[in-house]
């Protein structure tokens, strides 16, 4: 243990070799080690935390630097909640010695001390009023009552602190939660790392050097409607090809955070032979429209710009790319981008205005690899196949991309993905992304299986994992309705309704296809509801009955809240239908087929386009795939 302590106090980093011009001159842009990372976790910049993770050993080193001269608290707990949380409480006392203990929570009052003490104190220091702490865990400890194992899922980090060491009753103000994946790698520059006490990037967004920011800004006035999709058209600033590295949201208002679900970027294509200056530069100088209008078509070109290419969500901090990687921009000369952002406005405020920037940071030293984006999962909003049963805990759904839907995407070499974001609304409580390939789960691309709608952190892959053509990849989401007043949940575009998928950054990059979703459509399925046919309705935003025609026109949410008696017996059948039930794919290439000769990025000469549903299911009668038993301990 001594040796990885002093690993951890090694001062040299990695550097990039990317160079930093600032308003006091230049600097280097520092790419740490991908698994020691820094957080300041006190909104006044009181106690900030590193830590390194040491996967031979199955162990996190953590340190604290805390400016009290009294206890410093710290813990690990799912979802912030106090009861079960993992602690320790440590520091110096008076006659300048170090105590700490391995603590549980057993409610808001003093943590009870463990019989086993798990967690090791390496080292401690106090000076002035500052207090130091380095101490180390084991992934598992075995101790499945005390402690909470230390995986790939989402853990929420507790601190506090005392203002002397006696004193360690509850601590007011002097505490805070911190979420974040503690094992991922990180590859974000020192230089984009100025945080809050959220986590929440406020850096000020400064170019330099050969690292250049594209930054997108938005500022809506609420209308009165829950929920809001706005578009708005930007010019890349490059008309040679260049490489995004990187991407950061910004929302320089925290009350503003509540209001904003989502920001997409998609890329934009102007029709063959057209000027995309001419196409899309009167688009551009506007201030944007809805993005789903109800009149069709929208008078923006909006139906132009289909690739998706980034994603923010609830939550998501700054995120960069390994060296070896980057989004190409501009590759075919002049570019626009469509951004569109998703507002929530629940309470129907009045004169309420919001603000948010996205910065694409971006070099013209490209990278070796060109990075592409995907999406699988149950997306369909004209479906009503993704339908949760009221006051259920642990209903799943799964979508999927067919096996043909991956022969038709990918090329015979496969493709290798680099990164992860796993998405729902706020019933979700878990998700796992499954690769199956000749009948063998292999183990998941991703997983969370302590979801948090809140904390929404694109993710890069400690090992990147390739997908061949003829794999089946499929979205596994897990939901909990019970807090939800006895409701149906149905999909569809607003917060408080439902969506299941994940986002993938891969490489090499094959341009048009960027969504692979699927739908229930079997008559089995759709007669256990009653319904004959549905389909999504712009002006009411909802999905639709069509028939049979006594509720023609009735949101399939309010018909199924209605009309459908959820007993035991169709509840189970639900589950058994919407895990296995048979399933249309749909991959659907979203960049047109006719290019101008010499267009780079689009090769679908030999690729049938025009076949875009697949059938597909879950395989059945296999060995599922679980995850590795941690703890070692005899």
């Amino acid at each position: 243990m001594e040796r990885l302590f002093r690993i951890f106090l090694i001062v040299s980093v990695v550097f990039s070799g990317i160079q930093a011009q600032t308003s006091s001159g230049s600097s280097n842009f520092v790419n740490p080690e991908p698994f020691r990372h820094r957080a300041i976790l006190d909104p006044r910049g009181r106690y900030q935390l590193e830590w390194e993770v040491d996967f031979d050993e199955k162990t996190v080193i953590f340190n604290v630097t805390v400016q009290t001269k009294g206890f410093v608290g710290f813990g690990l707990s799912k979802k912030g909640k106090m009861l079960g949380a993992d602690i320790v409480i440590g520091g110096i006392d008076e006659d300048g010695q170090a105590y700490f203990s391995d603590r549980h929570a057993i409610g808001h009052q003093l943590p009870e001390i463990d019989e086993s003490q798990d967690w090791n104190l390496i080292s401690s220091w106090e000076r002035e009023n500052t207090t130091f702490l380095s101490f180390s865990r084991a992934f598992d400890t075995c101790d499945p009552d005390h402690d909470l194992p230390i995986t790939d899922d989402l853990i929420t980090l507790i601190w506090s602190y005392g203002e002397n060491d006696d004193d360690l009753q509850y601590h007011f103000h002097n505490r805070g939660a911190y979420q974040v994946y503690l094992l991922d790698p990180d590859y974000v520059p020192k230089e984009f790392r100025e945080e809050d006490g959220n986590g929440i990037n406020v850096q000020n967004g400064t170019a330099a050097g050969n690292l250049n920011v594209f930054s997108i800004g938005d500022t809506m006035t609420l209308p009165l409607q829950d929920t809001l999709y706005w578009c708005s058209f930007h010019k890349v600033p490059t008309t040679t090809k260049q490489h995004a590295v990187g991407f950061s949201t910004i929302i320089p208002n925290p009350d503003d955070r509540p209001h904003i679900h989502h920001l997409v970027i998609y890329r934009c294509y102007a029709p063959p032979g057209m000027d995309p200056d001419e196409f899309f530069g009167e688009a551009a100088a506007s201030e944007g429209s809805e993005c789903y209008l109800l009149s069709r078509p929208n008078p923006l070109p909006t139906q132009y710009c289909r690739e998706g290419i980034q994603t923010w969500a609830v939550g998501g901090r700054p995120y960069f790319f390994p060296e070896h990687v980057g989004l190409p921009l501009s590759e075919n000369g002049t570019e626009y981008w469509m951004m569109q952002v998703h507002y929530d406005n629940v309470s129907l405020l009045t004169n309420r205005t919001v603000d948010v920037r996205l910065e694409a940071y971006y070099t013209d030293d490209l990278r070796e690899n060109d990075l592409g984006v995907f999406w699988v999962g149950e997306l369909s909003h004209a479906s009503a196949s993704l339908l949760i049963p009221p006051s259920s805990r642990d209903h799943i759904m799964i979508g999927h991309c067919a096996e043909e839907c991956t022969r038709k995407m990918f090329p015979e070499e496969g493709i290798n993905i680099i990164g992860a974001m796993v998405h729902t609304h706020i019933s979700g409580t878990g998700i796992r992304a499954l690769q199956f390939r000749n009948n063998e789960e292999l183990p998941w691309i991703a997983a969370d299986d302590n979801y948090s709608f809140n904390y929404q952190q694109f993710r890069m892959l400690r090992e990147e994992r390739k997908v061949l053509p003829g794999d089946l990849l499929s979205n596994r989401c897990t939901y909990d309705t019970t807090d939800r007043n006895g409701s149906v949940i149905t999909g569809g575009y607003p917060t408080r309704q439902e969506m299941c998928a994940t986002l993938f950054y891969y490489y090499n990059r094959v341009s048009g296809y960027t969504d692979c979703r699927s739908d229930i459509r079997e008559p089995e399925y759709m007669n256990l509801l009653g319904i004959q046919n549905a389909s999504y309705n712009d002006v009411a935003r909802q999905t639709l009955v069509n028939a049979p025609a006594q509720y023609a026109g009735m949101p399939v949410q309010d018909y199924a809240n209605e009309y459908i008696d959820f007993t035991i017996e169709l509840r189970e059948e639900l589950q058994w239908q919407h895990i296995f039930q048979r399933q249309v794919s749909i991959c659907e290439d979203v960049v047109p087929r006719s290019w101008p000769e010499g267009t780079k990025g689009v090769n679908r000469q030999n690729v049938d386009t025009s076949d875009t549903e697949h059938e597909t299911a879950l395989p059945r009668g296999i060995p599922r795939y679980r995850r590795p038993e941690q703890c070692t301990r005899k």
